[in-house]
């Protein structure tokens, strides 16, 4: 039998790097929960001053999450509603908002969530490639032979696109790694999203490669590799 719980853990949604991203819905659940949890309570400090948003805050982090849990779902049974921030964008990927809901759900407390901005879907609608069938694959392995073997993995999948958050320490040798595993495919780096500087780089892997030739990537990347067609290099930029 399915039982009542006065109390709901809300998965909020936050920009991804314009604050102008932010929806309505989410500073109201923000300013009526009675608790927020963020990955870094001095990054969400930003977001949350300059939405006048008092409500108080701790940290909910993956190096505290098997210890906290338990407590926050005893919080959500007794005391009150939880709003679950991350560092930005949608909480649960690539974070560890999964390990709250999962406990929430188990002990059925109500998990809703407020849409808003994603980094990897804001990278697939805006790149030009298929959408019809996308494959996201989180952060891109530390070590180069972990890259090259999921590479090959993914060579035969059915996915049209394959998506990857990407560091700009490893990209140079990613993008070689792509080259060896796939060839002169085509590939988009789409940077600082929504940000002052965002930028599109479109091209094969040799082309983005020469683009970095001289100078080091720098900033936050969404990497996708267009399996199924070959194309132009360009490149968008400017302030938004």
């Amino acid at each position: 039998m399915f039982k009542k719980n006065p109390y709901t853990l809300y998965i909020v949604s936050t920009p991804i790097g314009n604050l102008e991203d932010m929806t309505f819905r989410a500073v109201r659940v923000l300013k009526e929960a009675t608790l927020i949890l963020a990955e870094d309570t001095r990054h969400s400090k930003v977001l949350l001053e300059h939405y006048g948003i008092s409500t108080k805050t701790e940290s909910y982090h993956d190096f505290n999450k098997e210890k906290v849990t338990p407590k926050y779902v005893e919080y959500l049974k007794n005391t009150g509603d939880i709003a679950l921030v991350c560092d930005a964008g949608t909480p649960g990927i690539a974070d560890p908002a999964f390990n709250l809901v999962r406990a929430a759900k188990q002990e059925q407390i109500p998990v809703r969530a407020i849409p808003g901005a994603n980094a990897l879907l804001t990278a697939l609608v805006t790149c030009g490639f298929a959408t019809d069938k996308f494959r996201f694959e989180n952060f891109s392995p530390k070590k180069s032979a972990q890259r090259k073997h999921l590479l090959q993995k993914l060579k035969d999948s059915g996915d049209s696109t394959l998506i990857f958050y990407a560091s700009p320490h490893n990209l140079v040798k990613f993008l070689n790694e792509i080259k060896e595993v796939y060839g002169e495919v085509k590939v988009a780096l789409m940077r600082e999203l929504t940000k002052k500087f965002e930028e599109h780089l479109i091209g094969t892997p040799s082309e983005l490669l020469e683009h970095y030739k001289n100078s080091n990537p720098k900033g936050e990347f969404v990497l996708l590799i267009n399996k199924i067609e070959n194309g132009e290099w360009r490149i968008e930029n400017g302030e938004r």
